[in-house]
C-alpha cells in the first residue's frame, strides 16, 4: 500500500532543502559586504564618488557574488537533479524520509525529469499550489500533477534485536 508523505514533512523537507541556499546567501552578502570599496561609504550619493561608487562593491564582491551563485546553481542541480533524480530524495526529504517518485512507476523519476519538476514548482509559488496537498488524495502539489508524480514515505523496516529470548 502506498503511503502518500503528509504535508508537514514535505514542507520541512523544503526548509532544510533551503537552509545550503540561505546560508550561502549570507556568506556571499558578507563577503560583498567585507569587500566594499570603504571610500565609497561616505559618499552621501550613489554618484558623486566617481565610477568606483557606482554600487560600491569591489572586484572582490563581484567575483564572491559570482562564485556564491554558482555554488547555488551548483547545489540546486546537485540536490534536486542528481541526488532526488536518482534516489527520490534530496537532502531535505532524505532527512524526512519522503521520496519522490513517478506515480505509476513507483522509481524515482530521474535527473531531467526531477529538475523539471522543480522549476514547474515555480506554478506553486502561488501558495495554493503548495496548500494544494492539504485536501489532494495523493497529497500532490500542481507540480506534481503536471510531472505526474508523488511524494510517498516507504514503510520503515524493522530489524530484529538478536540475542534477546
Amino acid at each position: 500500500m502506498t503511503t502518500y508523505a503528509p504535508w508537514w514533512r514535505r514542507a520541512a523537507a523544503t526548509v532544510i532543502d533551503l537552509l545550503p541556499l540561505l546560508v550561502l546567501t549570507a556568506a556571499g552578502a558578507a563577503l560583498v559586504w567585507f569587500t566594499r570599496d570603504r571610500l565609497c561609504d561616505t559618499d552621501t550619493s550613489a554618484f558623486d564618488g566617481g565610477a568606483q561608487c557606482g554600487d560600491g562593491y569591489s572586484m572582490w564582491g563581484y567575483v564572491s557574488l559570482v562564485v556564491t551563485w554558482l555554488l547555488m546553481l551548483g547545489y540546486l542541480i546537485w540536490n534536486f537533479g542528481y541526488r532526488q533524480g536518482r534516489t527520490g530524495a534530496s537532502l531535505g526529504k532524505t532527512a524526512l524520509h519522503v521520496r519522490v517518485v513517478g506515480q505509476s512507476s513507483g522509481t524515482p523519476i530521474g535527473f531531467a525529469r526531477s529538475l523539471l519538476r522543480q522549476a514547474v514548482h515555480l506554478a506553486d509559488l502561488s501558495i495554493v499550489g503548495y496548500l494544494w496537498p492539504l485536501w489532494d488524495a495523493k497529497h500532490q502539489t500542481f507540480a506534481d500533477m503536471v510531472m505526474e508524480t508523488v511524494c510517498v514515505t516507504p514503510p520503515r523496516t524493522r530489524t530484529p534485536v538478536s540475542g534477546t529470548h
